[in-house]
């Protein structure tokens, strides 16, 4: 999807006649979506745009289906002998997040029943604003991986890139490491145990210590091309920036959700913005005026 030469309401409209083809129905999140501030004509031809991909945009019941793209999380470990850590004692309450999280994953099919010799134990994180996050121990087996060596960007130059931006588009991907899939030959590896059996991983979770690269290597080959010239993407966080009108930021716009289109990816439309004058990003605020820190973050000594 390409456009070229000077961009106004009249062109773009018609671009996307010859691109969309026909009509789509207002999505059933529409009023639940947050547009920046913009006249009625863009507004308009971005909402146009967005109902062609309720596929991306639509909310959805438990885990997203996985990437169409035959990427898959692999664990090398060499020939080092299984692992096995005894499960942590926890209260009766602690108990009981365990399992209502362990029975929603399977009925997700986030994880599956195992019966490997491979095994780590359940944490519970609490979480600032006072809720737990489940999570894995995997501190033993990631001192036995191989170290994959992919980058994540530095975030001093993604911010620097976006110097002089007046819109930004902010997608976030919906539990976007449960969209790529674990290996089969090493699901084994991420076994762990709680008190109504031994359990495995299908789709990739956090605390792998090659996850963030596995997730980085599969976002920076969806959006090559794009990525540094109209987007930005930091693992599972994907910025749309314009320096011109809205209707340049639609066509930038589409570019973006027709890659992840095609890669089978879903958004988590109620952690989006769209066409907005002003996001934090990264810890930073971005706006016409420029790259700031956030005033909350600045603020602290």
């Amino acid at each position: 999807m390409e456009v070229t030469g000077e961009f106004d309401q009249a062109r773009v409209k018609q671009w996307l006649e010859t691109q969309l083809h026909d009509e789509n129905a207002p999505l059933s999140n529409e009023g639940d979506l947050k547009l920046g501030t913009m006249e009625q004509e863009d507004k308009e031809l971005l909402l146009r745009l967005l109902r062609h991909y309720p596929k991306l945009l639509e909310p959805r019941d438990g885990c997203p289906p996985q990437t169409t793209l035959g990427v898959s999380h692999e664990i090398h470990t060499g020939s080092e002998p299984p692992i096995k850590v005894r499960p942590r004692r926890h209260s009766h309450s602690e108990q009981a997040i365990i399992d209502e999280q362990t029975d929603k994953m399977l009925v997700d099919g986030v994880i599956e029943e195992a019966n490997g010799a491979w095994w780590f134990p359940v944490v519970l994180v609490r979480k600032k604003d006072g809720s737990v996050r489940f999570c894995i121990d995997y501190r033993l087996l990631n001192a036995i991986t191989k170290k994959d060596v992919y980058p994540l960007p530095r975030i001093d130059d993604t911010l620097d890139n976006l110097h002089g931006a007046k819109r930004f588009t902010s997608l976030d991907l919906h539990a976007g490491y449960w969209q790529v899939p674990v290996a089969e030959k090493d699901r084994d590896k991420t076994g762990f145990i709680t008190r109504k059996g031994l359990f495995r991983f299908v789709r990739m979770p956090f605390g792998l210590a090659n996850a963030p690269g596995t997730f980085q290597r599969m976002m920076d080959a969806v959006l090559r091309g794009l990525t540094w010239q109209s987007c930005l993407v930091y693992l599972d966080d994907v910025i749309i920036f314009s320096r011109g009108s809205v209707a340049q930021h639609v066509v930038q716009l589409a570019a973006v959700l027709e890659r992840l289109a095609g890669a089978g990816l879903s958004l988590k439309a109620s952690k989006c913005s769209f066409a907005s004058e002003k996001l934090n990003y990264l810890g930073h605020e971005l706006d016409g005026a420029g790259v700031r820190p956030m005033s909350s973050l600045a603020s602290v000594t």
